[in-house]
């Protein structure tokens, strides 16, 4: 079951990484993501600019910058621009990301 309302499918999409497709939508200077992840997920080490979020339900243990961290339902973090970080989600986990800049090219998105 999704945390997101059904429309939320009528945003363009974009494949995060294998597994792990979301609703994003693009303004000036950022874009902001709907993920939902429906079984355990690694999310390898890379860098872009700045990263906000927010976990609406679930776990995600992130290594920001060589610390790691877990966060839980109603936590929010920030990754700061250039910093490397990677990230396991386990399964039912659903969180909001936003991205300065524009993280997705329009190639990327569907």
């Amino acid at each position: 079951m999704s945390v997101f309302p059904e429309w939320f499918k009528a945003f363009k999409q974009v494949t995060l990484w294998p597994g792990m497709d979301m609703p994003v939508v693009s303004g000036h200077n950022g874009q902001i993501g709907f993920g939902q992840v429906h079984e355990d997920t690694e999310v390898p080490e890379h860098a872009h600019d700045g990263q906000w979020g927010v976990v609406l339900e679930g776990r995600v243990e992130f290594v920001i910058g060589g610390e790691r961290r877990v966060f839980t339902k109603g936590d929010y973090y920030h990754i700061p621009a250039g910093v490397p970080h990677s990230a396991r989600l386990a399964a039912g986990t659903a969180f909001i990301d936003v991205w300065e800049g524009q993280r997705f090219g329009e190639d990327r998105m569907r």
